[in-house]
């Protein structure tokens, strides 16, 4: 069998690009001008040329620009006709921040169905140029927010990520002071990058002290930057036909792609209930299907939109206590079962490196790049710390664990004997939202929401997950007993808090017994 190799990764920012002439673009114009820049930076790093790529390609594989707006199908074959490729099939890939792993995983399965197959893989994203204002945040939150059991209590998706994060405070012991110095550790990472968007940035006590919705402030909420990527995947036999016909660097070193997988909950976080995630399952058919075990990754860049989800998404990839994955990210690496320490997004993540919002793991592919030698940029970056890595394990979420998507890469052929197994899954179920009036519950996690531009309410405000009978869960806001509105989700007593449900409208109300 020939086996999947990725051959480099380019990325483009926007300091690629002249500030004036940046300006005067377009949002269409500045997506291309991203596409035409990575993929001319990736060909340029191959030794190869468009021309080659142009003739030899069969499959584009793409992701929309959320930025953009636009909808039905076509930009990926408009983007690649722009670019001067014809003939190919087109594949758009739309798994929100999840898009740029399960790309990977598509141009697997073609070139697993048809070894001959060259894949471009590449996209672009300008979230910081199209959102211009504080008020576009209320454009995000009713895209994450459920329309009717989320919505009109205030709930934003960082206040979701607020709910996780305090839940899992509660369950496993985890303290402010450690999500700081996690944060502090990822900073670190990437401020000596000149490619970095923090870069030079150090964190201020100032920033750390203000949360925009319990626990999270600034610090530890993923940037949102103008992004575009470009990699291309081929079979290991292919790649060797155009080192002998000098269509690429002869001394180059391809990545094999072994395995991808990806696994999808609920759009909306109240269908969810308790905070469960996909990724444990995403994480098991991975290994299940590549023969691989957890204890053979030697790397790892796991999304990082907010420390919970990095915490969360390492617990469940490598089977890990949180407890014991915090303790562990403060030296950005993980303790895996056999002792063996791996290290972790060592570029700094998507809380400090460069990340638009519908391609935003493509950091995490950069990040991995680097360690084998494979980025086209390497100069540009400063001093990433090299680990030669022989697996490398890349994670991708879709917002509030919504969709997990996950690849394994080897610097060698996998062997014969790898075999695959069936995966041990763990079942998802959807929460039945909503409650009876006068129905009874308990606190189950609270946060204090600072800041939600566009909702009637001022800030601040308390927004908590109820848990009622047949472990059913509702969002409400926390009300005292004499009915006016509890400001603050402190002090509530998580699994002893007992309140009755009311409704106003389309709004839950959490009255305190």
């Amino acid at each position: 069998m020939s086996f999947p190799v990725l051959l480099g990764v380019a990325d483009s920012t926007t300091k690629d690009f002249s500030e004036e002439e940046y300006k005067s673009w377009s949002g269409s114009q500045k997506v291309f001008q991203h596409y035409k820049k990575s993929i001319s930076t990736l060909l340029d790093f191959l030794g190869m040329k468009n021309e080659t790529l142009s003739s030899e390609i069969t499959d584009f594989v793409s992701i929309e620009a959320a930025s953009l707006g636009k909808g039905g199908y076509g930009h990926t074959v408009r983007i690649a006709n722009e670019l001067g490729y014809t003939g190919m099939k087109a594949h758009v890939i739309d798994l929100g921040g999840a898009s740029v792993t399960g790309a990977i995983g598509q141009a697997r399965t073609i070139l697993v169905d048809n070894p001959d197959a060259v894949v471009l893989v590449a996209a672009a994203d300008i979230p910081k140029s199209a959102f211009r204002q504080v008020s576009d945040l209320k454009m995000v939150n009713e895209t994450v927010c459920h329309p009717e059991f989320e919505l009109d209590n205030g709930a934003t998706l960082i206040a979701m990520y607020g709910l996780m994060m305090k839940r899992m405070m509660f369950e496993d012991g985890i303290s402010l002071d450690d999500l700081k110095e996690i944060t502090q550790k990822f900073r670190s990472n990437a401020i000596g990058n000149p490619r970095a968007f923090y870069y030079g940035q150090e964190i201020t006590e100032k920033q750390m002290s203000r949360p925009i919705s319990d626990p999270y402030p600034t610090p530890m909420i993923a940037i949102v930057t103008d992004h575009g990527f470009a990699t291309i995947l081929v079979s290991e036999k292919k790649a060797e036909e155009w080192k002998s016909k000098g269509l690429i660097r002869k001394d180059l070193k391809p990545l094999h792609l072994v395995g991808a997988s990806h696994a999808a909950h609920s759009e909306y976080f109240i269908l969810k209930g308790g905070f469960d995630s996909p990724s444990r399952n995403s994480a098991e058919r991975l290994f299940a299907q590549s023969g691989y075990q957890r204890e053979e990754v030697d790397y790892a860049w796991i999304y990082d939109c907010f420390p919970g989800q990095v915490i969360q998404q390492s617990a469940q990839y490598f089977k890990l206590g949180k407890k014991e994955v915090v303790n562990a990210l403060k030296n950005s690496s993980l303790k895996i079962s056999n002792g063996k320490q791996v290290p972790i997004n060592q570029m700094g993540g998507i809380l400090n490196y460069q990340a638009a919002m519908s391609i935003s793991a493509a950091t995490g592919l950069v990040d991995i790049a680097v360690q084998y030698g494979l980025y086209a940029q390497v100069a540009d970056c400063g001093k990433v710390p090299a680990h030669s890595p022989k697996v490398s394990l890349l994670g991708g979420n879709g917002g509030i664990d919504s969709i997990n998507s996950i690849a394994l890469f080897s610097s060698e052929r996998p062997s014969s004997d790898r075999k695959s197994r069936p995966p041990e899954l763990s079942p998802l179920t959807l929460n039945k939202p909503g409650a009876d009036i006068g129905e009874e519950g308990i606190v189950w996690s609270a946060t204090t929401v600072n800041m939600n531009p566009g909702f009637s309410w001022k800030p601040p405000y308390s927004l908590a997950l109820i848990k009622l009978a047949e472990n059913r869960f509702v969002l409400a806001n926390i009300h005292e007993k004499d009915g006016t509105i509890r400001k603050s989700g402190d002090e509530l007593q998580y699994d002893r808090t007992r309140v009755k449900i009311e409704k106003e409208g389309r709004r839950w109300k959490a009255l305190l017994l």
